[in-house]
Parts: C-alpha cells; sequence; structure tokens
C-alpha cells in the first residue's frame, strides 16, 4: 500500500511539472524566445505565458492581476524589487516565496521569477545591463 500511495505522489508530481512547462513555455518549441529588452530594472508580469504588464521599478505600485474565473493576485512593485502580496491559490508558495529583488535574484533557486502556478501568473524581474 505504501507503494502505490508513492507512486502516485511521484506521478502528480511529474503531471504537476508537465503542466508547468505546458503554461509557462509555449513557444520554445516553434521559435527561439528573444530575451525581455529594457532599459532599466523592470517588472514584467504575464498570465498564461502571454505578457500583460512591465512595470519599472522607478514607478513603484500595487497591481492587480483579476481573471474572468475568479482568480486574483496582488502585486506589489517596490523601487527595489517585488513581491506578491496575496494570492486566491490554494498553496500560497508564490506569496512565501518573498522579496524579488536586484540584490537577490540571481541567488534565489527561482531565478528572477516568482510564478503563481495554479492562477498562472509569472513575474519576472529583468535587471538593465549595459
Amino acid at each position: 500500500m505504501h507503494k502505490v500511495k508513492t507512486n502516485f505522489i511521484v506521478c502528480t508530481v511529474m503531471l504537476g511539472f508537465a503542466v508547468a512547462f505546458f503554461f509557462f513555455f509555449p513557444r520554445m518549441s516553434s521559435a527561439p524566445v528573444k530575451p525581455v529588452q529594457v532599459t532599466e530594472d523592470t517588472v514584467v508580469i504575464s498570465v498564461g505565458g502571454e505578457e500583460k504588464l512591465r512595470v519599472p521599478l522607478s514607478q513603484p505600485q500595487t497591481v492587480t492581476i483579476s481573471q474572468p474565473s475568479g482568480e486574483e493576485n496582488v502585486i506589489v512593485v517596490t523601487d527595489h524589487g517585488v513581491y506578491m502580496e496575496r494570492s486566491t491559490c490554494r498553496n500560497q508558495i508564490c506569496v512565501h516565496s518573498g522579496n524579488l529583488t536586484v540584490d537577490n535574484y540571481d541567488l534565489r533557486s527561482d531565478g528572477p521569477f516568482i510564478i503563481c502556478l495554479p492562477n498562472q501568473v509569472s513575474i519576472e524581474l529583468v535587471v538593465f545591463s549595459e
């Protein structure tokens, strides 16, 4: 019985990764993805793999992403980074991932991203370099 439960968990995790790959990297097989071009440190917010909004860190603000099916994410952009303040997802991994900043983006396990997989919302911090 224990082995069946373990196999179920492994299959569920693998399915989760497959779904994440499908939603967040849909264009990888068809054409190379160009890096996001910015002229200053910028937060790029995407929903379902489609870019919805760019917010420069020089313009701090709170952004609410509301979807027709009821999902909602509240994203706070500060002058030094970004964090997910609130989400309607069950697991809250995006909220607990903490602050993504210019100083820590290259040290984080998720790199320059905060991802809410259940709501298909991704946040990328693009750091400007000349």
